[in-house]
């Protein structure tokens, strides 16, 4: 262990950073002029910074010194002891405040500091605390002068020596290389990718003015954690055939963590050079070496994320010709992404096929597993949890096929893979690099996320809490705590430690997991499905997830009395909250509290102890009551009480004014009388105006560190503008989104909704303003840019009265304009070019307002001018959505392609009077993607419609008589993804030449076409993925069955109400992909019956059929028991089937639903589905 650097010297350098900045607060200054502790405090502060600089110095060296590491150990222990000493003087700062506001006699008086001098020393002399901290803190500085003193006489610790880099070359180490075809596939595609390469043969002037245009070269990253395969497939790829023939010049060099420019330039080089020259004169050489070549450099392991000294490398690289490429490979995301040029591969685990095939040969041998088939189920349950990682597949399987014996595997796989002996190049090893090369502040917040699951899903926001709460954040002047807790997530994230999962969701990987329990198994504890492993002496963190909860050995916890997590996960006794009483009562120090079960009902009064306590998660318990000793704890932060029936609030939880996020549901946050008085909450999502004491609009007036979004209801409630304007919403710098809510059923108005919404004006830093129910006649007067200069949206919805809304053109940011049920808005002012989205649903519009200056009033683009087009302003609308506005009768004024160039998303729907669109300049429309036109009766047969080759998706649903023009519009469609034709009369057919052309088609749905006669030929869509018809009565005609094509070849779903299309549509074919079959509203009165039925059994994937609504259908298909993968049947509304088919029902089954079936049926169906529940198929 290399004590210094990997664990104990950077975290506890991080503690003692924490330290200095909290001696230093203003708490504690404060604290200290007060207390008569003036001299010892100022001492401390001084052997602090002792200790820390001897520590910072101490970090220019490594050392894998026993002694070394046991002062570390000690000198961290006194640091938190430190810590949490200063934490009690801040706690009695923030008792006496809050005593003080209770007498109203105002803030701190000497008397007080009196006062809470005497409180404190009942507890303890806080002067022999402060010498006790000060003497052990002096001890250990010592201890590492005279350490460090005797290792500069030893060769081993002079100065500092980078460890021995980890080498790689270009020679494949791997005889065989598995699951990574695709990969390879794709960067070798990327390599090879280079429309203005240069040939070796072109003559130099050609060449030169080549190389002119190239500003960079291109890099490639190959990104992804340690272990996952980077350089193995790097390898595979530099000795690719179609590499080798491509590139002139190839080059591997072995970065690791020592990015030297001068080395690296040297190794590039690859010449046995004078050690004398500089860094021109190498650079030079360099140019000279790969100016007249085309180039693969391959960076293997790079660590460096300076800019400056990766330009620096670079300089000289760009003289190759065009097409040279450098690849290079990194755990980093964020030099993957300050590197790059290209778009980054990321490297994830093997697939589970591919990475047993790997695991088996390294576990197997050349033995044969179905020989041991013991072992095999034992390597499988191995493997699954390793996720993927080749390396751990060596690691692993290398340890396992030393001996074949069950009792030695079962050892290795109830042991934690941190805890196997492992060498050097072995997975542990090379993922703790990673953690070794973090700064002290990072690995302390990485560390601390061993007290969850491996599966733990992690959000950022309170990732950051808990580590606030544990002091791992230290305060960047005047940036707020939360945002410099967002960088240090953001930066691990970057280094792999978090992967992306889904919105605001992230995971750590199986392995990552493993590695941060075992640079912190000697503090941190997580007890799990009722294994009590063995208890560390200096156990600081400790989190519990089983349901065998044994009271008495929760009750020996009791010893640990520096406990400063406790996480009790689904963990419930009916002792439980005895248990809890008894550990608040020595177990003091804990600054984050989870409690999660549903069962919990209370909070033992005792709780009040905790005064370090800082995170408190009491979230979907049944908790109904807070206890009055919660308003004690003065240092909470964060208290979640969220899903909880919480009745009221104690009388001073005001008292909290530390507090930064209250989470709990709105109804519980609008019991909270007094709101205001915490005033460092960062966040109300939601505050309810009521006109009694501490509900009132003033309540928000001084809680000016609100952040992000809030909605304020009930405004009703506020009789005035001088009322309203005691909110101050103009000094809330930091709201993004604001609110303004009138409850909708308030019945008529009060006449003084225009005075309450002038009242209301927030800071010009506002993004997002929205009002709804607003009963006035005019918009307020800071609704303007001097105003709001920031603001990106604006959404008004259920305005009653407004018709006029002011200009907004002016307005420079703003982006999306959403107005939503305002039939008497008549008139909208010109729009500003910078907005992107415009939604008008229910507004009493007859025309759409001008998204331009310059031209409005021409009939169309021919009646324009040059001079009036190129004076015009141009429109960013992207998207545009025109619903149920019901004087609009005239778009093609309006929609102008010259003037909406950028319009990709745009839908008209239920507009019932519009009855002119620009037809024939659709086409113009080049951005176009997604058209909706749906309920706009009135609509003529056009002249001509022809649709741009942009567009991705179409839907025509009841727009009059424009589906004339179908099928003749979807000509040169190939990019199109979806089609949806509903209830178009007019259309009568679909050939084979139009749908020939939709390549990309993936989705096809066609419903109430009473007219469709003939479809063409289906098969010719290459690329269908769903196709749904239905209620086309008329529709008999189908594809031929000499007609060719692979159209069902990727279909997955299909939905139908007439089985004999299916028939002839797969007459030849069975889809051999089709997954969900679905019957609906069907007549018919036999399925799939003669030749049918082998059409069905060749459905080798279907793993869903729904037959609902078929109220004609006699029987099931005979051969329905044929289909091994079906999970899912649903046998809906279906009353004249009497009876299961003769060989039963697949056993695959895994969900059966039935409803308003026969009852003889419903009685078989039930018999089975009791059946499967036996066999312990999964019944939903």
């Amino acid at each position: 262990m290399e004590a210094l650097l990997s664990v104990g010297g950077s975290i506890a350098s991080a503690v003692l950073d924490n330290l200095v900045s909290q001696v230093t607060s203003d708490a504690i200054q404060q604290f200290e002029r007060h207390s008569g502790l003036q001299d010892d405090l100022r001492k401390l502060r001084t052997i602090m910074l002792r200790t820390r600089f001897i520590l910072k110095s101490a970090e220019k060296r490594r050392t894998k010194d026993d002694d070394l590491a046991q002062i570390l150990q000690e000198l961290k222990d006194t640091a938190y002891d430190a810590e949490d000493l200063l934490d009690e003087f801040e706690y009695q700062v923030l008792r006496q405040n809050a005593k003080s506001q209770e007498n109203q006699r105002g803030s701190f008086l000497s008397s007080s500091f009196t006062l809470a001098r005497n409180v404190f020393n009942r507890d303890g002399d806080a002067v022999a605390k402060v010498r006790e901290v000060m003497g052990r803190l002096d001890s250990i500085a010592n201890d590492m002068e005279k350490v460090f003193r005797l290792l500069d006489l030893d060769d081993e610790g002079k100065k500092y020596q980078r460890s021995a880099r980890r080498e790689t070359s270009s020679f494949l180490t791997e005889p065989e290389v598995f699951g990574r075809e695709k990969e390879k596939e794709q960067v070798i595609k990327l390599l090879l990718n280079s429309e203005d390469a240069t040939e070796p043969g072109d003559d130099l002037i050609r060449v030169c003015s080549k190389r002119q245009k190239k500003d960079s070269i291109s890099v490639l990253p190959v990104a992804g954690i340690g272990g996952i395969g980077k350089t193995t497939l790097t390898q595979l790829i530099y000795n690719d055939p179609k590499v080798n023939g491509y590139f002139d010049l190839k080059i591997w060099v072995c970065v690791s963590d020592n990015f030297d420019v001068k080395r690296l330039t040297k190794e590039i080089i690859g010449e046995r050079l004078c050690d004398h020259l500089n860094l021109n004169r190498l650079q030079e050489i360099l140019k000279e070496k790969i100016m007249s070549k085309r180039f693969l450099l391959v960076l293997d392991d790079i660590w460096n994320d300076d800019c400056n000294e990766w330009h620096r490398l670079c300089a000289p690289l760009r003289s190759g010709l065009q097409g040279s490429k450098i690849l290079i490979t990194t755990r980093s995301q964020k030099v993957a992404k300050m590197m790059g040029t290209m778009e980054a591969v990321f490297l994830k685990g093997l697939a589970n096929d591919a990475y047993w095939e790997f695991f088996r040969r390294q576990a197997f041998g050349s033995q044969n597993p179905k020989e041991h088939p013991e072992l095999e189920a034992i390597g499988r349950k191995i493997a699954e949890g390793l996720r993927g990682s080749p390396l751990a597949a060596k690691t692993l399987g290398g340890l396992l096929n030393l001996d074949l014996d069950e009792r030695r595997w079962r050892t290795i796989m109830d042991s934690k893979i941190w805890q196997l002996k492992q060498g050097e190049d072995d997975i542990m090893p090379v993922l703790q690099f990673s953690y070794q090369y973090l700064p002290g502040y990072l690995k302390q917040c990485v560390a601390y996320c061993s007290v969850f699951s491996k599966d733990y899903a992690y959000t950022k926001d309170q990732l950051v809490q808990v580590w606030m709460a544990q002091g791992f954040i230290v305060p960047q002047g005047n940036v707020r705590i939360e945002e410099v807790g967002s960088e240090y997530f953001h930066d691990l994230l970057g280094r792999s430690f978090f992967q992306h999962s889904r919105k605001d969701v992230y995971v750590m990987h199986d392995l990552i997991h493993d590695l941060v329990q075992s640079v912190s198994v000697d503090v941190h504890v997580r007890i799990e499905d009722g294994k009590w492993p063995e208890i560390p002496s200096r156990l600081r963190h400790l989190s519990i997830s089983t349901k065998n909860l044994e009271p008495s050995k929760l009750m020996d916890f009791g010893k640990y009395k520096n406990l400063r997590t406790l996480v009790f996960d689904n963990v419930y006794d009916t002792n439980f909250c005895f248990v809890l009483d008894c550990l608040f009562t020595v177990s003091t120090k804990i600054r984050v509290l989870k409690l999660w079960s549903y069962r919990i009902k209370e909070l033992p009064e005792n709780i009040g102890n905790l005064k370090h306590l800082r995170y408190l998660d009491i979230s979907s318990t049944n908790i109904r009551r807070l206890p009055e000793s919660l308003c004690n704890l003065y240092n909470l932060q964060v208290l979640n009480i969220s899903g909880c029936p919480i009745e009221n609030f104690p009388t001073c939880v005001t008292n909290l004014v530390k507090l930064r996020e209250l989470k709990a549901d709105e109804d519980t946050i609008c019991k909270l009388a007094d709101i205001g008085k915490l005033t460092s909450l960062q966040e109300l999502r939601v505050f309810k105006v009521v006109k009694q004491r501490g509900h009132k609009i003033e309540e928000l007036k001084d809680m000016i560190q609100l952040h992000g979004r809030i909605c304020i209801k009930n405004l009703e409630s506020i009789e005035s503008k001088e009322e309203a304007s005691q909110a101050k919403l103009n000094n809330k710098q930091c709201l993004d989104e604001l609110a303004l809510v009138w409850n909708i059923d308030r019945g008529i108005s009060s006449g003084n909704d225009d005075e309450v919404l002038e009242g209301l004006k927030p800071h010009s830093n506002l993004r997002r303003l929205e009002i709804r129910n607003y009963g006035g006649v005019r918009f307020p007067s800071w609704l303007e840019p001097q105003s709001l200069k920031n603001l990106k949206a604006i959404c008004l919805e259920n305005m009653q009265s407004c018709a006029q809304l002011p200009s907004l053109v002016q307005l420079p940011l703003l982006e999306i304009l959403r107005i939503t049920n305002c039939p008497t808005l008549r008139g909208l002012a010109c729009l500003p070019p910078s907005l992107r989205e415009l939604s008008l649903e229910n507004v009493g519009i007859d025309m759409l307002p001008e998204s331009w200056d310059g031209d409005h009033g021409f009939t169309d683009e021919s009646s324009m001018t040059q001079h009036s087009r190129s004076s015009s302003r141009t429109s960013s609308i992207s998207h545009m959505r025109i619903c149920r506005c019901p004087n609009l009768v005239n778009l093609e004024q309006w929609l102008l392609s010259h003037h909406l160039p950028a319009i990709r998303f745009l839908r008209i729907i239920d507009c019932q009077k519009v009855v002119r669109l620009p037809m024939e300049r659709f086409k113009d429309f080049l951005s176009l993607e997604y058209l909706t036109i749906m309920d706009c009766p009135l609509l003529p047969s056009p002249v001509q419609l022809i649709l741009p080759s942009s567009l991705q998706e179409l839907t025509l649903d009841s727009c009059g008589h424009l589906d004339e023009s179908l099928p003749g519009c979807l000509h040169s469609l190939t990019s199109l993804t979806w089609l949806k034709l509903n209830r178009c009369p007019h259309v009568t057919s679909l050939p084979g030449e139009v749908l020939g052309h939709m390549i990309a088609l993936r989705v096809l749905i066609i419903r109430d076409c009473g007219e469709l006669r003939s479809l063409g030929n289906l098969r010719a869509l290459r690329s269908l993925e769903t196709l749904h018809i239905g209620r086309c009565p008329r529709l008999t005609v189908l594809a031929n069955e000499e007609e060719q094509g692979e159209g069902s070849a990727r279909l997955l779903f299909l939905h139908t109400d007439d089985t004999a299309l299916v028939k002839v549509l797969f007459s030849t074919i069975t889809p051999p992909s089709l997954e969900a079959l679905e019957i609906i509203d069907s007549t018919e009165l036999i399925l799939f019956a003669g030749e049918e039925q082998l059409w069905l059994q060749g459905l080798k994937s279907l793993r869903w059929l729904r037959l609902v609504n078929c109220n004609n259908l006699q029987s099931l298909p005979t051969e329905l028991q044929s289909l091994s993968t079906l999970r899912l049947l649903e046998i809906t509304n279906c009353p004249e089937i009497r009876s299961l088919p003769e060989k039963g029902l697949p056993s695959s089954l895994e969900k059966l639903h039935f409803d308003n079936c026969h009852p003889v049926l419903t009685a078989q169906l039930q018999s089975h589905r009791e059946m499967m529940k036996k066999s312990h198929n999964v019944i939903s």
